[in-house]
Order: C-alpha cells, then sequence, then structure tokens
C-alpha cells in the first residue's frame, strides 16, 4: 500500500519531461509594436505596426544594451484567428505599416496573427482585438 503513494508522484514527474513536447516555442526573430488607431473612421478598423530587429551582442555592455533595427520591406501576411489571410502588407523604411480593413470583416475575429519571415526564419505574432 506504502507503494502507491511513491508510484503516482514518479508517474507525474516522468510524464513532464521537457525533450517530450508536441512542439518547440522559439523567440521571434523581430519585434512587433502594434496599436488601434482610434482616429480612423467608424466603418473602418485601422492598426499601425512597427516592425524591428532586436541586436542583442552588447546585451551586457551597459554602453551598448540591446539595438532595434528597423525592418524594410518586410511582407506580413494578416490572418483571422481561424487561418483566413485577411491581408497583405509591406513595412516602409522605417519598419512600419499601417492595417485598415472594414469593420464588417472583423465581427467574428478574436485575434490577428501578422506573419513573416526574416532572415531564413518564419515567425507569427498574435494581436488580440
Amino acid at each position: 500500500m506504502n507503494y502507491l503513494y511513491l508510484l503516482l508522484p514518479c508517474l507525474l514527474l516522468a510524464s513532464c519531461l521537457d525533450d517530450e513536447l508536441a512542439f518547440t516555442v522559439e523567440a521571434s526573430p523581430v519585434k512587433a509594436d502594434i496599436v488601434r488607431l482610434t482616429d480612423s473612421p467608424a466603418d473602418v478598423v485601422a492598426f499601425a505596426g512597427t516592425f524591428t530587429a532586436l541586436d542583442k551582442d552588447g546585451i551586457l555592455d551597459v554602453n551598448v544594451g540591446i539595438i532595434a533595427t528597423p525592418v524594410p520591406n518586410l511582407e506580413l501576411r494578416v490572418f483571422s484567428q481561424t487561418q483566413d489571410l485577411l491581408a497583405t502588407v509591406v513595412t516602409d523604411a522605417a519598419g512600419k505599416t499601417t492595417l485598415s480593413l472594414p469593420a464588417a470583416d472583423l465581427q467574428a475575429v478574436s485575434s490577428l496573427e501578422w506573419a513573416g519571415t526574416y532572415n531564413g526564419k518564419a515567425f507569427r505574432i498574435i494581436t488580440n482585438l
């Protein structure tokens, strides 16, 4: 009977090994600052996004730190949470882009996924509405 108390924790610990996960989560190669624009017409939903790459080589140097560099000409596909393609946008020289969609197209949408590829690495960034 005492062995049952030892068996349960062993089974729980054995089932939580890190190398048995179904997928690996990696950090996005770009950082996104996405905000909803409040000055758009009532029938339009608009977002402004700034996409930067982070250079962390100087992270331990107090005089350098992390450097955020704009990502120009980055093509982004914007999907709904059900993977419906809503639009494709491209960043300008300052890494900025704007997404404008009719409000009617976003009635059943709860989040946007901004998908792209930077330096050969695919990424998705989720924005909740």
